[in-house]
């Protein structure tokens, strides 16, 4: 198959790298040449490390980086285009736009994929002249390792259109899970709860960053704490999901974003893509202090503070987990 991703950031680069291991060619385009350049050589790097740790043959590597064709602009004319994945700008205005000018260039017959978080994958069709070939595809950061995608019909795609995608996915290395057009979908609606609380708690001054992070490494068994895992996804794409599911579900209070997000966003404090978000990264950054140990039931080490709401209801949650 040939597949176009526009967009040359962390998720574009990701997908097409899944893209090309999968046998397939990926036309890669951006609104700036120089980001696919820094695109082409990073997924190249990263095909060259997977070859070197064993995990692809040498030829099967060499082959997966010349399947990567890099384009002068994202809408480039394409006659063997059959699906197309967008990773722009989390922006309604910004995909509609970018669609219209991609059904102008590509053939009748190519999908139109958006890899949107949380925007409603029906409103995007919504400005398009053919709405029945929109359809959500969202991978999740890193799309490598991550081995997930969501498949989401609007409520224009075409019928049949979901699973086709569906089993494509499958047939790449990665499951495929159909689901309904809602605010966040399902991955990150579900995932609100992780995020919307730590950041509450750090509003009240419960605990800090690191202690809410360990609590959620040793109390609930997750392999990151949500502040780290911000810090991956980038505070700037977070920030945008935590406003379009709240706003989605009608300014719910369980889901009331936090006051702190937009003042870091403001102050270029994304995460890892910036060198800094709750934790510092980079040959300057410092070593994490060292946690001290823990000895029986890793749980009754945690220690909340604060007299806030959520600060009380950790406590009560960590007291009927035994943790108090």
């Amino acid at each position: 198959m040939r597949i176009r991703v526009v967009g040359a950031g962390v998720m574009g680069r990701g997908i097409a790298q899944w893209a090309v291991t999968a046998g397939h060619t990926v036309e890669l385009g951006d609104a700036r040449r120089e980001s696919v350049d820094e695109a082409v050589a990073f997924v190249r790097q990263m095909l060259d490390r997977a070859a070197g740790k064993g995990r692809l043959g040498r030829a099967e590597a060499d082959d997966a980086a010349r399947r990567l064709v890099p384009l002068d602009a994202p809408d480039a004319p394409g006659d063997g285009v059959e699906l197309v994945i967008e990773a722009v700008l989390e922006d309604l205005a910004v995909k509609t736009e970018l669609f219209r000018r991609l059904e102008e260039v590509l053939p009748a017959t190519a999908v139109l994929a958006t890899n949107t978080s949380s925007l409603p994958v029906t409103r995007i069709a919504a400005g398009l002249r053919e709405p029945e070939r929109l359809i959500g595809l969202h991978f999740f950061n890193p799309v490598p390792l991550m081995k997930v995608a969501e498949v989401i019909p609007g409520a224009r795609t075409r019928p049949g259109l979901a699973e086709e995608l569906a089993k494509t996915v499958r047939a790449s290395g990665h499951a495929a899970v159909t689901v309904a057009d809602t605010p966040g979908f399902l991955i990150n609606h579900a995932g609100r709860g992780l995020v919307t609380e730590a950041l509450a708690l750090l509003e009240e001054r419960a605990a800090p960053v690191e202690a809410v992070d360990r609590i959620a490494r040793d109390v609930l068994g997750l392999r990151m704490g949500p502040f780290e895992l911000m810090d991956l996804t980038g505070l700037d794409v977070t920030s945008k999901v935590i406003d379009t599911i709240w706003e989605g579900f009608r300014y719910s209070e369980r889901l009331r974003p936090s006051f702190l997000t937009p003042n870091r966003v403001a102050a270029g404090l994304h995460g890892r893509k910036t060198g800094e978000g709750f934790y510092r990264y980079g040959p300057d950054a410092p070593e994490p202090a060292p946690e001290p140990p823990v000895t029986g039931d890793a749980r009754r080490a945690v220690r909340v503070a604060g007299t806030g709401p959520h600060a009380r209801a950790l406590r009560e949650a960590l007291a009927a987990n035994g943790a108090a």
